[in-house]
């Protein structure tokens, strides 16, 4: 017994709810997106802490891999700040950050990240 299937017909893609996700979707960037630069990190020209005040820098932060070394001694992250919040007491205001060759840039930006939550002070990025 030979049954015939009508043949199946193509149906029209309808646009209207595609239409709708990309505006909600829009929608959504649009307000969810912010427009305020963050995490902004202000460096000082090169030399400009030390021609400003006529000597050095008053502290001399330098980073070799993961080791930290503020004022020639060993320090950690975790007592970077608390000794830098030390030297900010004693009159400290301008930092020179030394990055060495195995630093890595992510090893920068956490040492200008912390030098930059102790107020009063100044950094300049040598190499």
């Amino acid at each position: 017994m030979r049954i015939d299937l009508p043949a199946a017909r193509s149906r029209k893609l309808s646009l209207t709810s595609l239409i709708d996700v990309i505006f909600l979707l829009l929608l959504f960037f649009m307000l969810t997106s912010t427009f305020t630069k963050f995490g902004e990190v202000e460096i000082a020209p090169p030399g400009s802490a030390a021609r400003s005040s006529g000597k050095g820098p008053d502290i001399v932060f330098s980073l070799t891999g993961e080791d930290l070394r503020i004022n020639g001694r060993n320090a950690s992250w975790d007592s970077a700040q608390q000794t830098l919040e030390e030297l900010t007491t004693k009159g400290a205001k301008a930092v020179l950050l030394l990055p060495k060759d195995n630093a890595s840039a992510q090893d920068l930006i956490n040492a200008m990240e912390l030098i930059r939550r102790v107020e009063g002070l100044s950094l300049t990025v040598a190499k």
